[in-house]
């Protein structure tokens, strides 16, 4: 039985780093345009900030790798008015704050963290009037993967980075790849699910 490919997008290369460490992945030098990186059957994209960066990573690597049943999950940080700093949540619902896109996510099992919504917008929301999670490109990856995967197979799985208390304006990129690293557990877990509902 072949196992599940998995897809990563992420935005930040300090959100990768600690993936590429945890999973082995290595530097594909043959694309020059972004970067990539693989093992045998994972392969991650540093789209770069922003919707439409994450909107043209995610169709590319779709692209790059033809007709592959993969499972799609957007990594990254979000800021939250009130939930804790480096919590991990999955987005049950994708708001796309610019033109009032909605998606509403399919998680058909019992999901190992906490979800809540999540709103993508086009600069940070510093001052957290929107009672959702917020990031800058969820919306744009998850309607590029809709286009290529089912979307029970596509997840958004942010760790929170800032809230009203500890604002945006104290990230940085040590910060954010400490974050990823302490929740690597977590998303073992989270992949190994989806593996285990894609292979049967």
């Amino acid at each position: 039985m072949t196992e599940t490919p998995i897809c990563l997008v992420t935005a930040l290369p300090a959100e990768a780093k600690p993936l590429n460490g945890h999973y082995g992945l290595i530097r594909d030098n043959s694309v020059n345009h972004t970067p990539l990186y693989r093992n045998r059957n994972m392969t991650l994209v540093v789209s770069g900030v922003g919707k439409k960066a994450a909107y043209d990573a995610t169709s590319w690597l779709a692209q790059m790798l033809g007709a592959v049943q993969a499972v799609w999950v957007n990594l990254g940080i979000a800021g939250h008015p009130s939930r804790a700093i480096g919590e991990a949540v999955l987005a049950s619902e994708i708001l796309d704050g610019d033109d009032n896109g909605t998606w509403r996510a399919t998680i058909p099992f019992e999901p190992p963290c906490a979800t809540d919504r999540l709103t993508t917008l086009s600069g940070p929301d510093m001052g957290y009037r929107r009672p959702t999670l917020c990031d800058m490109e969820a919306a744009g990856f998850y309607a590029a993967a809709l286009q290529y995967a089912p979307p029970d197979r596509i997840y958004c799985l942010k760790v929170i980075s800032d809230n009203l208390l500890q604002p945006a304006v104290g990230i940085n990129a040590k910060m954010v790849s400490r974050l990823i690293k302490d929740r690597l557990s977590l998303l073992d877990r989270l992949l190994l699910q989806l593996r285990v509902r894609n292979e049967h």
